[in-house]
């Protein structure tokens, strides 16, 4: 059922102002200044005005915008010129869109043209048009309200942080550290890492816009995050082609008693720190960082923010680093044999990989591999393997298992797949190991190909396999 009550057009003869006093006044508001659209003066937006704030207040009770600065939240008309013109919509704020920056956002609130005639135009309100998480919208122009009233957008700056308020930012020297608790507790899957450097609850949080502080009944609270996203800008998840579905980025949230809140991907860096402010009810201690593995291997695993203890638990290789700083410099030394004789090449480790799910190959293009139980990880070994004279061709299907990955008990650890660009060997070895392996070691075991083009290939080493410290 709709909430909008009939507005009267502004073609009302001028005898009715001289009306007596006890009569019923008309169900319209003169405005203080002309607005118009297309040039037709708008009929009674006072009322549209009204309307719009009483359908916005839904939109701030459910969370999809918060409350910002220290004036109420009302809607305004937009100017589109230096006279009497005004944009198609109307524009309610400041609020904060959870999160987008600390800048006060506005909301566009559509009108509708549902009648006019020679000099007046009516209109109705449609639905407010919140921005997706992260993002914001700014009026087109400079605000005026039915009284008279103008303002900037720009000058209507945060000041009090309501409920649901969670601002995503950049770290850099505007940030005051101040205050924050130090840790080093992780997060992470193999898409996505946070680690949390800082935690506090201040009773005020500086802008470059001033000083923010939370509403009545409310605390704010300041997370710094270093985080990097693999799933994004490492090559291994950008394949071309998938048996499936592609990976999804997975999902950092915050995880507040009566609602949780996404941290947006594109306010996520590539390898970077962030400074997330939010507010909680005053007494809060539950709230929790979380991560959300998405697609069919999901997996959700969240960190108490208070204590740093992790609920729910991940799987025991995720509590260890996904790559390591360094990678050993050795090399074993392989030879190949064809009918135009011997070479000799150099068998390395480009890359480290450690956790639960990595990208492999398979019949119909990749698909991620997944660590078959809790106590075990995936270790992925990337390749380098160089030698001016070695066969080139496409072998790498007939060579991975020539690749060795010693366990330190002198068990061969389980390979789960390869990946390949056409080479002669894999550029990627990906096999199953106990999630607390500090140590194994890579080689190449003898044996005969046959290769494209090139036909019977003895391969072998000659040199020691590689000691490979797994240093996650």
């Amino acid at each position: 059922m709709s909430h909008r009550r009939p507005v009267a057009l502004l073609a009302a003869l001028p005898v009715l102002a001289l009306v007596a006093s006890c009569a019923t006044p008309p169900a319209r508001s003169d405005p203080a200044v002309p607005l118009t659209m297309s040039g037709k003066q708008i009929v009674d937006p006072q009322a549209l005005q009204t309307q719009a704030e009483r359908d916005f207040s839904y939109t701030l009770n459910y969370g999809f915008v918060a409350r910002t600065g220290d004036n109420p939240v009302s809607c305004w008309f937009a100017r589109v010129d230096a006279e009497s013109e005004v944009d198609s919509r109307l524009w309610c704020g400041p609020v904060q869109v959870p999160g987008s920056p600390l800048a006060a956002d506005w909301v566009p609130v559509p009108l509708k043209q549902i009648g006019q005639t020679s000099g007046a135009v009516r209109l109705e309100v449609e639905p407010p048009q919140v921005p997706a998480s992260g993002d914001f919208s700014t009026p087109v122009g400079p605000l005026v309200r039915t009284d008279g009233h103008l303002d900037e957008p720009a000058k209507l700056r945060s000041g009090k942080a309501g409920p649901d308020f969670l601002a995503v930012l950049p770290d850099n020297d505007k940030i005051d550290h101040t205050g924050l608790t130090a840790t080093d507790e992780l997060l992470r899957d193999d898409l996505v890492s946070a680690q949390v450097l800082g935690t506090g609850s201040p009773e005020s949080f500086q802008t470059g816009d001033g000083t923010l502080r939370p509403e009545n009944g409310l605390a704010l609270r300041v997370l710094r995050l270093h985080v990097e996203t693999p799933g994004r800008d490492q090559g291994a998840f950008q394949q071309p082609t998938w048996d499936g579905w592609a990976p999804q980025l997975s999902e950092l949230s915050l995880d507040i008693p009566g609602r949780r809140q996404r941290l947006p991907a594109d306010r996520l860096p590539a390898n970077g720190n962030i400074v997330v402010v939010y507010t909680v009810p005053i007494g809060t201690t539950a709230d929790r960082l979380m991560l959300n593995t998405l697609g069919v291997q999901s997996l959700e695993q969240g960190m108490l923010l208070a204590t740093g203890v992790h609920d729910p638990a991940p799987p025991s290789g995720l509590l260890r680093r996904g790559s390591t700083a360094t990678t050993p410099k050795a090399t074993q030394q392989i030879t190949a044999t064809t009918a135009a004789g011997a070479t000799e090449g150099q068998l390395g480790i480009a890359a480290l990989r450690f956790g639960r799910q990595r990208p492999v190959r398979s019949p119909n293009g990749h698909t991620m591999a997944l660590a078959s139980a809790p106590n075990r990880a995936l270790l992925e070994i990337q390749l380098s393997v160089r030698g001016k004279d070695l066969p080139v061709a496409p072998g790498a299907e007939l060579t991975r298992s020539l690749i060795s990955v010693t366990l330190p008990d002198g068990t061969q650890a389980p390979q789960v797949g390869v990946r390949y660009d056409g080479g002669t060997f894999p550029i990627a070895v990906v096999v199953e190991v106990p999630v607390d392996v500090r140590s194994v070691k890579l080689g190449l075991t003898a044996g005969k190909v046959t290769l494209p083009t090139i036909g019977d290939t003895t391969l072998a080493p000659s040199g020691q396999p590689i000691d490979v410290p797994l240093d996650f």
